[in-house]
């Protein structure tokens, strides 16, 4: 058995108006190859049947024959080209696709058929019917848009991919947000996290050992800044139980009765004379893959997780998680004008894990962001995704 291609699309569900054209497109197009000499021949033969004369001079019966042989030509290929690639002509021309809603995959020349035998049913009620089937997206309270023909086969309706080299134009498309200088939190870079300090050493020591310790500088911000969604202080995602979290009590004396210099862990002064080399990539925006093969295109703020709530100026890219081991709103993808990408985890259950390509891991802390790297891996519960390009560096160092 073959495999179905996998399709590119985005997380964006198509317009009902959008949808509706591609359909009259596929009409237009049988009816062009040999449906309207059906047609014709259909109409004649009812007013034949009703008057009792034969009008003359119509269509000949061989070419209203050759005409349905071609129309069924014409719809069997439309059917497989939608079963398979999850497209029609008239779905190629306006940037529609028909995927699974798990596997973002084709659905199949079966399932395409079932979805099209729902629409035909509903023409028994009333004679009306199909169009109430057909206008049932409008009735979709989770924004998706998905009808009563899509449910019954769990297909879904959504936009083709962006190519990466198109410009977006604000007000239609993904507008491109322009990074500013904002007050944030501090970004950590993806090299490994220094070790707290103990809490036990810190309890220990006397004033006059936390009175020496120098007070740290914060690192300086990217270039051009990185403008970030609103973030909170440390805080819980909003489906933590926190009856699975377990209890840790300080000790109260060192475990092995060293002296506190020995056992405390003072925090380095960040280095201000290395800065990194921004890497120039070959995309305008951040290019990830997810698990599922899903590729998404990310030139502006991304909130990644089950369900996560949509915002102006922010890109929604929801996850399929049946063992909910993914947060509603899990991890934040941002870009910044030097070329750098970001990871931030937003207060999710089960953390962030960033993969580096030499092996080394970064747990990402809460709200603080994590730069991404060409062949990263970043893991988010039982999903994961890795970065296949990052954005091309602009401007000077």
């Amino acid at each position: 058995m073959t495999t179905r291609p996998a399709t590119a699309v985005d997380d964006r569900p198509a317009s009902l108006g959008r949808r509706c054209v591609a359909v009259l497109v596929d009409q237009l197009v049988v009816l062009a190859l040999g449906g309207g000499l059906v047609l014709v021949g259909m109409l004649r033969t009812a007013a034949a049947l009703r008057t009792g004369v034969v009008p003359s001079g119509g269509v000949p019966a061989g070419l209203v024959v050759a005409g349905a042989v071609l129309a069924t030509v014409v719809a069997v290929v439309q059917w497989v080209l939608h079963g398979r690639f999850g497209w029609t002509l008239g779905r190629l021309l306006l940037g529609v696709r028909t995927v699974d809603v798990h596997s973002r995959r084709p659905i199949g020349a079966g399932r395409v058929l079932l979805r099209g035998c729902v629409v035909a049913a509903g023409s028994l009620v009333v004679g009306v019917g199909q169009y109430v089937v057909l206008l049932s997206p409008l009735l979709d309270r989770t924004g998706r848009l998905r009808g009563w023909h899509d449910r019954a086969v769990d297909a879904e309706v959504l936009r083709a991919a962006t190519p990466a080299g198109r410009r977006t134009v604000p007000g239609r498309d993904h507008a491109r947000v322009v990074p500013a200088p904002a007050p944030g939190p501090t970004p950590v870079d993806a090299a490994p996290v220094a070790t707290p300090r103990p809490v036990a050493a810190a309890a220990s020591a006397s004033p006059a050992d936390r009175s020496d310790a120098p007070p740290p500088a914060a690192p300086a911000t990217p270039g051009g800044g990185l403008v970030l969604a609103p973030l909170h202080p440390q805080r819980a995602a909003p489906d933590l139980d926190t009856r699975a979290i377990p209890a840790v009590r300080a000790t109260p004396t060192l475990a092995f009765g060293l002296a506190p210099e020995l056992e405390m862990t003072r925090p380095a002064r960040p280095r201000t004379d290395v800065v990194p080399d921004p890497r120039p990539g070959t995309s305008t925006g951040l290019r990830v893959t997810f698990d599922d093969g899903r590729v998404l295109t990310v030139d502006r703020l991304a909130l990644v997780g089950r369900n996560p709530s949509p915002a102006p100026d922010v890109q929604v890219v929801r996850v399929v998680d049946p063992s909910r081991s993914v947060s509603k709103t899990h991890l934040q993808l941002a870009v910044d004008s030097a070329g750098g990408a970001w990871v931030v985890d937003r207060g999710s259950t089960n953390g962030t894990l960033v993969t580096l390509p030499d092996g080394a891991q970064v747990v990402c802390p809460v709200d603080h962001p994590v730069r991404l790297r060409v062949g990263a891996r970043v893991a988010f519960g039982d999903r994961s995704l890795r970065v296949l390009a990052t954005p091309e560096a602009r401007g000077p160092r």
